[in-house]
């Protein structure tokens, strides 16, 4: 009798294990690790503009800023920047507008002690709206500046 209790107890202590078990692990949500969670806001985070305009307002300065620290973190990512508009305008009028929008954000990011030579830029203009949306809440959002990495 003692032994089928043994058995028992033990069949029911290795079961939870057999089934998964959900105890949780040093890395991210999804098995992933510290550094693709950071990835993932690095590329995932934009820099927004005000219409018409490339200038880098404060909120756009805090998200460079943490690209900045992602990239001094590791440093051999490299990147383009995107530079973005929304669908008012010409395009030929939003390709420099998105080029100038790429540009200051490179700017900022080479003054904070970035390489120029680890990153690059394009204007894509209207042709890639992250929101197709015809409103300004759309628009808003297709203002930007983006960061995609090109190279780990």
């Amino acid at each position: 009798m003692k032994k089928l209790v043994l058995v028992v107890l033990a069949g029911l202590l290795i079961m939870p294990l057999a089934a998964g078990c959900s105890c949780k692990t040093k890395q991210t949500g999804g098995g992933g690790t510290v550094y693709d969670a950071e990835k993932a806001a690095f590329v995932g985070d934009h820099v927004y503009f005000d219409f018409d305009r490339y200038n880098i307002r404060p909120d756009g300065a805090a998200v460079i800023q943490g690209k900045a620290a992602f990239m001094s973190a590791y440093p051999t990512v490299r990147s383009e920047i995107q530079g973005h508009c929304d669908e008012r305008g010409t395009e030929v009028y939003n390709m420099a507008l998105g080029d100038r929008r790429a540009r200051a954000t490179y700017n900022y990011i080479t003054s904070l002690g970035i390489d120029g030579s680890r990153l690059s830029c394009v204007s894509y203009g209207k042709e890639r709206p992250l929101d197709p949306g015809h409103n300004e809440s759309a628009w808003a959002r297709n203002r930007r500046a983006q960061f995609v990495i090109t190279a780990e």
